[in-house]
């Protein structure tokens, strides 16, 4: 009896010992700073099939940083308040505040003044909006900004991007990520033309209701494909 005491007593200790050492010796999570720059890499002026030109913008937006996939919208689902705003209006204050009570761990933030601008405003041609943040391994990141010259076109991933994969950190172009999304908030009018998108409109928030669902965009305008109009780029900083 005394004997088997000893063994069990001798498995506890080495136990404890183990423990300790997988602890003391766990390898620490990676963490980065990285910069994000969204880029309008749009040359001249798009043209519509009706011939009519106009320029291609992008709207300020907002990012998350998180462990967890925190999307921003369901496809199939009716697009939430927040993404309306951002969709309809270019505005991310919607989507901010309404996150603010589910991040938990997640970074947040907005990105809306344009490099080199003192001002909030969309970036036109030649234009680029940057933002910084921390990262630790393991963790996700996801966007959105609108498609400025809709009634309610947005871009954004489909799903969460890891920002680091085998332990490297995420380092290059991510615009292949980035897909047009319809927010299914107000009928979509020709692109560039219609008097209810945000350079045209008289007020935020007009235009016909669709009472549709998010989804891609799909219907009979013609959009500019992604890559020749945006460029998403993500470089580890330190």
């Amino acid at each position: 009896m005394k004997t088997m005491k000893l063994f069990f007593g001798l498995m506890m200790i080495a136990g404890l010992l183990f423990g300790t050492t997988a602890t003391t010796f766990a390898k620490p999570k990676r963490q980065m700073k990285f910069k994000v720059r969204i880029e309008n890499i749009s040359s001249g002026e798009q043209m519509n099939p009706s011939g009519t030109k106009y320029p291609f913008a992008l709207s300020p937006g907002l990012y998350v940083v998180s462990d967890k996939e925190m999307p921003l919208f369901k496809v199939g689902k009716k697009a939430t308040a927040g993404i309306e705003m951002q969709a309809e209006d270019g505005n991310p204050m919607g989507l901010d505040t309404a996150l603010e009570s589910k991040i938990g761990s997640a970074r947040l933030g907005i990105f809306n003044t344009p490099v080199g601008g003192n001002m909030p405003a969309p970036i036109l041609p030649g234009g680029a909006f940057e933002f910084e943040f921390t990262a630790t391994e393991g963790q996700k990141l996801t966007l959105t900004t609108m498609f400025g010259q809709s009634n309610d076109l947005f871009y954004a991933p489909s799903k969460a991007i890891n920002l680091f994969e085998k332990g490297q950190p995420l380092n290059g172009d991510i615009t292949d990520k980035l897909y047009l999304w319809d927010a299914g908030t107000e009928v979509n009018e020709e692109p560039g033309t219609g008097a209810n998108q945000a350079p045209r409109q008289k007020m935020a928030n007009t235009g016909m209701d669709e009472h549709g669902v998010v989804k891609l965009v799909s219907d009979n305008f013609k959009y500019p494909d992604t890559k020749s109009v945006l460029k998403v780029t993500v470089t580890p900083i330190n």
